[in-house]
């Protein structure tokens, strides 16, 4: 097609009303329900735990007595639940779902990649959701059943970004590709939107009953599809030694393995930080822990609306881009989480200002930053090679709640202190 042809094609072509909308927004429900699953562990933990009963929950250090009025005055009701699970409990907890998530990463960018992300992608929320029901009566019996619950949860979820990115891929135009990945990103509502998808989603434009045929020639003209025909099973081929040895896949697998080291940390860590270094009740606790993350989705969604701006208009090209905004999302982050190292509970709002501010600014490397990169490599192989990417990074979500668990093993302002400078070596 032509510059001309394609730049006519461009303007008669709807957004807002367009069916790749659509389907970014069935997404981007279908992420609310995995990172609700994702979440509600390190905030349930808070409340279920019975503090006062594990021996190390002791006030011993001179700096904590010094805190310690502040908390008491700021805990007016007191939140003990029924189990007794130490620090080091809580920590295997939280990492063993992220020993089932690193297990179906690269599986799932290949069976998503050759057979499409559809039925994967639906039967990951559908399966995961199930799981979720099971959670308390697993909690009740032993907290290594729960654990292996927490397990089977993160295999399923383990699917879920490898066939984002295979959605991507077929589903969104380089130049919109931003600010869609950006829009797209607990039990009940989980099998309602599995409905919804399968309803909606089809693996490509090419066999969508209620694509328009501008739409459809639009999508398939800016996503390769008409170039890439290795989507057939019978010529699907991936290039294993390329992904292994090519230096951008290993610039992306490096990059996405160091941010994830204070992604999860974030993830799983701040509830307790909220609980224990702050003092908010388990109400504004969990009110609070959801604000940085709002605050995240809005910059991602900013941050890809000016990605593709940046790339549209030719101010900077898509590898500078990219590493602008991977820049921007790791670099201010751990700024303001060494500011965070100094916070006390008498300054619990402006550590609660740092802390949204540097979990907001963390969203740059989803909307303009490196976890797009695996579509700007190779979009044919989107899935696979950002599974061998998030194999990789996630290696920090099983480490990082135990070591989390041990450095702060005895309740107070200093241990975590420490633990956020570590967060930034």
């Amino acid at each position: 097609m032509n510059t001309q042809t394609e730049g006519k094609l461009t303007l008669s072509v709807p957004f807002w009303c367009s069916l790749r909308v659509i389907i970014t927004f069935v997404g981007f429900l279908g992420m609310i329900v995995h990172f609700s699953q994702k979440t509600n562990i390190s905030i349930a933990l808070v409340c279920m735990v019975n503090h006062t009963a594990i021996d190390h929950y002791n006030i011993n250090t001179y700096s904590t007595k010094l805190n310690h009025h502040c908390l008491k005055a700021n805990k007016t009701t007191s939140t003990e639940g029924s189990y007794v699970w130490s620090k080091n409990t809580q920590g295997i907890l939280l990492g063993s779902y992220f020993g089932g998530y690193i297990i179906t990463q690269v599986p799932a960018g290949y069976i998503a990649g050759r057979y499409g992300a559809r039925i994967l992608f639906g039967s990951a929320i559908f399966i995961s959701s199930l799981i979720t029901i099971f959670m308390p009566m697993a909690a009740a019996a032993h907290w290594i059943v729960f654990s292996i619950l927490q397990v089977l949860v993160g295999l399923a979820h383990g699917t879920i970004w490898p066939c984002m990115v295979v959605i991507m891929a077929h589903w969104a135009p380089p130049n919109e590709r931003g600010k869609l990945m950006g829009f797209m990103n607990a039990g009940l509502f989980g099998f309602l939107w599995t409905i919804l998808w399968f309803i909606i989603y089809r693996n490509s434009p090419h066999n969508h009953r209620y694509i328009n045929e501008i739409e459809r020639t639009f999508i398939l003209e800016h996503t390769h599809e008409q170039l890439n025909r290795n989507y057939n099973n019978n010529k699907f081929h991936t290039p294993w030694r390329s992904l292994l040895t090519s230096s951008s896949c290993w610039a992306l697998y490096i990059i996405h393995t160091c941010s994830n080291w204070g992604t999860y940390t974030f993830l799983t860590s701040i509830p307790k930080y909220m609980d224990e270094v702050l003092g908010f009740n388990i109400k504004f606790n969990g009110i609070l822990s959801a604000l940085p993350y709002v605050s995240q989705w809005l910059i991602i969604n900013l941050s890809g609306v000016i990605a593709d701006i940046l790339i549209h208009r030719k101010f900077l090209t898509v590898t500078q881009t990219r590493k602008l905004f991977t820049v921007l999302g790791n670099l201010l982050p751990a700024l303001f989480v060494l500011c965070l190292a100094f916070m006390t509970c008498e300054l619990k709002y402006i550590a609660v200002l740092l802390l949204t501010t540097g979990v907001a600014f963390s969203g740059c490397c989803f909307g303009g930053g490196f976890i797009l990169v695996a579509n700007d490599i190779a979009p044919a192989h989107a899935g696979i090679i950002f599974g061998i990417s998030n194999t990789f990074a996630t290696i920090p979500g099983i480490i990082s709640p135990y070591v989390v668990g041990a450095l702060t093993e005895k309740v107070n302002s200093v241990s975590w202190k420490y633990r956020m400078r570590d967060l930034i070596n």
